[in-house]
């Protein structure tokens, strides 16, 4: 009974929440309802263990009744699942591998020491203009200011000056020496025509003398024949004196006779060796005025080069720009190689240079431009050169012009992210490339995601060889599969691809 009692008063609490669920105007009951439920409880004063299980088996399907309720609720959660965001590759088009490139700004210039001294003084400020070959900093051999190498361009310059002034004196008398060899040829020429026309003259002389001679041996043999007693003596002795005197004359002028005609002949020794003396000093004297102009050369080459020498003491700006940094202090020593000024110039070139192996460097696409991330910033450019062969070690390089625009985010020998697009030898539909992290491998076999039908799908794929961040496909994939890469996601996922 005590039973009964509870559940009597379950009851009457579940009519009084019913009351207060339900609207008044519901729970007014007719009469006949009435009658229904003073049965049931008069029943079960009667019956009460009939009563109390009928009660339990209607809790009971209360209960199924709830959890049906439940699971429909759980269901619906899950069919309001959030969809995910994913980035998906496409089978068939070109592959991108991502590469650092470094930056080289040709109008970024940093000033060093291109000898040992001390500054002696800095003649530029931070944030100043400066025009092409404007001086920087001025550098001395030693603490008191003395410089070794303008000295030896001073002494170089007063050489260089003196022979520039004497050139002109030394070629006159280079010029006058020739004359003079021209002279003394023509001297020579004129004293062989003196010679050969006294030539005649001397022969008619001699054979004069010929004659006489004759006359007196004939006179000596008349007088011999009739020098009877010694009566003719002084008559012969005297002719024979006159022979005497006539045959050293002809002796003396046969002699001048052949000196004459040695040396008046044009084809003689004499007339060549005054034709080659000649030609001798001619040459010589050439060689000399050549070796006077090599002389001004040389000492003109020697000027410069102690200009040039002096000029490592007074470093100069190479561009037109803005100084942005001063590295060194006046008294300051300094060696080769040492900083001094950075300049950022007017005008400047800015190229990104990649850095790839020889299979990405061989399947860079010609046809499709790459896209360079400068920061929050990027755009695309096809690359103006790829080096047909290796620069860096076993690396080729690719280069990139970034317009004038981007200067401000770049910054010399810094690092940028390019995409460059690539075509390799099989890309195509029947054996594709896809990214590396887009693959699942598990010890048995690899899988991946692809998007279809609005859902995450997997699918089993057999790998082929890696080429940088890609991996071929032997089999697995169709045309057109839109591979997910992203690795947040499992089977049955509701996706949504983006770019």
């Amino acid at each position: 009974m005590k039973l009964f009692k509870s559940l009597t008063s379950k009851i009457n609490k579940f009519e009084d929440l019913a009351k207060k669920a339900f609207s008044p105007r519901i729970l007014k009951l007719n009469k006949r309802r009435k009658v229904y439920y003073v049965r049931f409880i008069a029943r079960a004063q009667k019956k009460p263990i009939s009563t109390f299980v009928g009660l339990l088996l209607i809790l009971l399907g209360l209960i199924i009744l709830s959890n049906l309720l439940s699971r429909s609720k759980e269901t619906a959660q899950v069919s309001s699942l959030p969809t995910k965001d994913v980035k998906v590759y496409i089978i068939g088009t070109s592959p991108k591998i991502t590469a650092q490139a470094q930056v080289e700004k040709s109008g970024v210039i940093k000033i060093v020491a291109l000898g040992a001294g001390v500054v002696a003084s800095i003649n530029v400020e931070v944030g100043q203009q400066v025009e092409q070959g404007a001086n920087l900093v001025s550098m001395s051999t030693n603490y008191q200011g003395g410089n070794a190498l303008t000295v030896a361009r001073q002494l170089t310059q007063v050489q260089f000056k003196n022979v520039v002034e004497t050139y002109k004196t030394q070629r006159d008398l280079i010029d006058k020496q020739k004359e003079i060899a021209e002279k003394n040829d023509k001297n020579a020429d004129e004293l062989r025509n003196i010679s050969n026309q006294s030539l005649d003259a001397t022969k008619s002389l001699i054979s004069l003398n010929n004659n006489i001679l004759t006359t007196l041996s004939q006179q000596q043999a008349g007088l011999e024949a009739g020098n009877a007693g010694g009566l003719n003596d002084a008559a012969i002795l005297q002719t024979k004196q006159l022979r005497t005197q006539l045959m050293a004359g002809n002796n003396q002028l046969e002699g001048a006779l052949r000196t004459a005609e040695f040396t008046g002949s044009d084809d003689k020794a004499p007339a060549e060796i005054s034709n080659i003396s000649k030609d001798i000093a001619l040459k010589q004297l050439d060689l000399q005025k050549k070796a006077l102009g090599l002389n001004v050369e040389i000492s003109k080459l020697n000027l410069t080069l102690a200009q040039i020498n002096e000029a490592i003491m007074f470093p100069a700006s190479p561009v037109t720009g803005v100084v942005e940094r001063v590295f060194v202090r006046v008294g300051q020593v300094v060696n080769a190689g040492t900083p001094l000024v950075q300049i950022s110039g007017d005008s400047q070139s800015l190229v990104a240079i990649a850095l790839l192996s020889r299979e990405m460097a061989e399947s860079i696409s010609r046809a499709k431009v790459s896209t360079l991330h400068l920061g929050s910033k990027t755009f695309d450019e096809a690359p103006f050169y790829v080096s047909s062969e290796a620069t860096d070690g076993p690396l080729y390089t690719a280069e990139f012009q970034i317009p004038a625009e981007y200067s401000a985010l770049v910054t010399d020998k810094g690092y940028i992210t390019v995409e460059i697009p690539v075509d390799f030898p099989k890309t195509g539909s029947s054996i594709p490339f896809v990214p590396i992290d887009s693959v699942f491998q598990t010890q048995d076999q690899a899988f991946l995601f692809v998007a279809f039908g609005g859902k995450a799908v997997s699918r089993k794929v057999a790998l082929g060889q890696v080429l940088g961040r890609f991996v071929e496909i032997k089999s697995g994939l169709r045309d057109s599969d839109q591979v997910i890469l992203n690795r947040n996601v499992i089977e049955g996922d509701l996706v949504r691809t983006v770019k």
